[in-house]
């Protein structure tokens, strides 16, 4: 009803258009989606298991941290735990050239699963394949030989899948760095709310808060593909989400874009 209600105040608010028809085909300005009530995006988590088996425990009841040689090895709900609290930050305080406020308004939570003891995961033998969670982004830890695999993939605008390679062996090894697989989550977001690379040449967003030559130390090429053809090692001192290197922001228009998607 909220949402309904939200949709209908927006259609008055651009002149009897809904976004996606005629009045709505821009994206929605900032200061509309400040007076939106946060929108929450459900997350399901998914891993398989290494090849040779290994994969986090399943069982709620064992301990918080699992003793592991001189580490301690983080639990798989207490990793989703902080994931989200670093990706609910990032949404809340990450919108940079808007003094008004930093807030996206997009907010994260799990989504419920009923096949393991640990709330919003699934677990999975090497090569089973998952089963995604409808009305969810599914967050699939996958196994990924070779030295040149990504931090992380999805299936571009639309999609609700996302990969993250090699992440898995990381924590089982006592890695706790939650940071950074949330800033590769939050990345993919990005992708499948409509948003291209800072760097694309042809972004829509372009010079509106970014200038793409300075996202990546290397040449602008007129693609949307990654670091095997354009050399990008870090990106700029802003440090945009949608940009290689640290992911912390994200720019107005990036917002009204992803909004705009959201309310398509």
């Amino acid at each position: 009803m909220l949402r309904a209600f939200v949709i209908i105040w927006l259609a008055w608010l651009l002149g009897g258009a809904l976004p996606g028809q005629s009045a709505g085909s821009e994206p929605l300005p900032i200061e509309v989606i400040q007076q939106l009530p946060d929108t929450t995006l459900r997350l399901a988590f998914h891993f398989e298991a290494l090849p040779d088996g290994r994969n986090f425990v399943t069982d709620p009841n064992d301990s918080l941290l699992i003793a592991h040689g001189n580490n301690e090895k983080l639990r798989a709900d207490i990793l989703i735990y902080y994931v989200l609290q670093e990706l609910n930050h990032r949404f809340r305080t990450g919108m940079v050239d808007y003094a008004p406020s930093r807030d996206t308004k997009i907010r994260f939570a799990l989504v419920e699963t009923l096949d393991s003891g640990i709330r919003g995961a699934s677990f999975y033998a090497h090569g089973e394949r998952p089963v995604h969670v409808p009305g969810a982004f599914n967050v699939i830890f996958r196994y990924h030989p070779g030295p040149r695999a990504p931090n992380g993939s999805t299936g571009g605008v639309g999609s609700t899948t996302i990969y993250i390679y090699n992440a898995l062996q990381t924590y089982l090894a006592g890695s706790q760095d939650t940071w950074s697989l949330a800033r590769n989550i939050g990345h993919e977001i990005g992708h499948a709310l409509s948003l291209d690379h800072t760097f694309k040449c042809d972004n829509p967003c372009a010079g509106q808060g970014f200038d793409p030559l300075e996202e990546c130390y290397g040449d602008c090429v007129p693609h949307n593909h990654g670091s095997d053809k354009i050399n990008c090692f870090g990106g700029s001192s802003r440090e945009l989400m949608m940009g290689y290197g640290s992911q912390v922001y994200l720019t107005v228009c990036e917002v009204e874009r992803m909004w705009g998607w959201l309310l398509r």
